[in-house]
């Protein structure tokens, strides 16, 4: 208690002569600077104690009218607290300007002052400035927070600027935008040549590929996110000697749209309903016949989903995601040509199938290096008669911000109709590397 009562008077001693110079203020310090003797101890508790009896005898002796403290001063008689602007000061140019402002000058003074009795008196600070912050106002004038249907140019109207300005200003407030819409497109070729007496035969090739992916995200920074998400994809490839129906066949074929609305629960958790819906975009056929495989609409699935997501993101955020898993969801797949039903699973004499079972959605995101990227989806769901799992992985090597070359590599596995077993049994795998044009948004 002694301490802190000889240090605080020792530096209000210093920093409240507004006229005081620095040269002053540094004789001061000098002064009360505090000296040990290896005697006795009541020696320096005598001489310290005196010398404050002198300074306050000193201080009531003083003329009645005094000048106010004015905002410079305020830190002298707060408790004492560390302010980081006093030990910036000390590293910055300006720690020993010398101004004509006055103002100025008692801010420079009051800085030098708090950082000396950071480094001699540390025990005396009982907090930092942060917490003076978080403290809030002391004006009794703002209660409560503006709802939704109060306006803040309600309550500030007719600002006057001084007499200077003819016409008052008028406050105009506007509403933060919490959507954001990224989006990707990319155009990508792929071209093989082989001569007529290539010695293990060939079959020259085209290929166009191109993709188109649309986000519209919502999140107000407190408890609701909604993130929609529209994919479409589409290549073709020449057939050559292969086909001799049809001289394209589409590469890539996929039309989806995801959509997940979710409610913060805790942290990173969310409460969320998803509902997915995926088709082709043109029809596919039987290499040499006219037998139609696939189409718009045939089929089209649908997923409805209730659930929790996690999102997850490392510090340096190279590594991003989340993962949302729901107990309960409902599967439909819907053809629009009955024909088609037996192909995809579906009884010979219906349009579509209902299924009940859970579900689990994974995305991800990681820079593994500075032009090296890997993004991915894990997709699974099953109601224990069939199983489906999707396993989408984009690498992208980006030459410059509109040039990359990717490799595309698409596991999945879907036993839900005979037609789609193969050598393999069920797992499928599409794979593909191109070069071509990429532009982000």
């Amino acid at each position: 208690m002694y301490r802190q009562i000889l240090s605080v008077a020792s530096f209000v001693c210093v920093l409240t002569a507004q006229t005081a110079t620095k040269a002053d203020s540094t004789e001061l310090v000098k002064r009360t600077k505090w000296t040990f003797r290896a005697d006795s101890t009541a020696f320096v508790y005598q001489s310290d104690l005196k010398d404050l009896i002198n300074w306050r005898n000193a201080s009531l002796s003083a003329p009645v009218y005094r000048k106010p403290l004015d905002a410079y001063c305020l830190r002298l008689v707060l408790p004492p607290t560390f302010y980081s602007s006093s030990v910036l000061q000390q590293f910055s140019a300006t720690g020993d300007a010398v101004s004509e402002d006055p103002n100025l000058v008692r801010m420079f003074l009051v800085n030098d002052a708090l950082a000396k009795m950071y480094v001699n008196i540390p025990g005396v600070v009982v907090q930092i400035d942060d917490q003076i912050e978080k403290a809030g106002t002391l004006r009794d004038d703002v209660h409560g927070s503006l709802t939704t249907e109060t306006k803040l140019s309600d309550k500030v109207v007719n600002v006057d600027l001084g007499a200077g300005m003819e016409e008052n200003v008028e406050l105009v407030t506007r509403r933060p935008n919490f959507w954001k819409f990224p989006g990707e497109g990319s155009l990508r070729f792929l071209q093989n040549y082989f001569s007529d007496h290539w010695y293990k035969g060939g079959e020259n090739s085209y290929a166009i590929y191109g993709a188109l992916i649309l986000n519209a995200n919502y999140d107000n920074k407190q408890k609701t996110q909604w993130e929609n998400r529209l994919e479409a994809r589409l290549g073709f490839q020449t057939t050559g000697n292969s086909d001799k129906y049809h001289s394209v066949k589409p590469t890539d074929n996929l039309l989806r749209l995801t959509s997940k609305l979710g409610y913060r629960a805790f942290k990173t958790f969310y409460y969320t309903t998803q509902v997915q819906a995926s088709t082709q975009l043109v029809p596919l056929y039987d290499a040499n016949t006219d037998n139609l495989r696939t189409d718009f609409l045939d089929p089209l699935n649908v997923t409805v989903s209730v659930g929790m997501d996690y999102k997850f993101a490392t510090k340096n955020n190279k590594f991003t995601g989340s993962v949302y898993m729901a107990p309960c969801s409902y599967d439909m797949r819907y053809v629009r040509k009955i024909e088609l039903a037996n192909r995809h699973g579906i009884a010979a004499d219906r349009h579509a199938y209902h299924n009940f079972g859970p579900s689990i959605t994974a995305n991800y995101n990681w820079s593994i290096a500075k032009n090296v990227s890997w993004s991915g989806r894990i997709y699974w769901i099953s109601n224990l008669s069939y199983t489906n799992i999707e396993w989408e992985n984009t690498f992208r090597f980006s030459i410059n911000k509109y040039l990359s070359a990717e490799l595309y590599i698409f596991p999945k596995f879907d036993d839900s109709s005979k037609s789609y077993k193969g050598d393999h049994g069920y797992l499928m795998m599409k794979e593909y590397f191109s070069l071509g044009m990429n532009y982000r948004w």
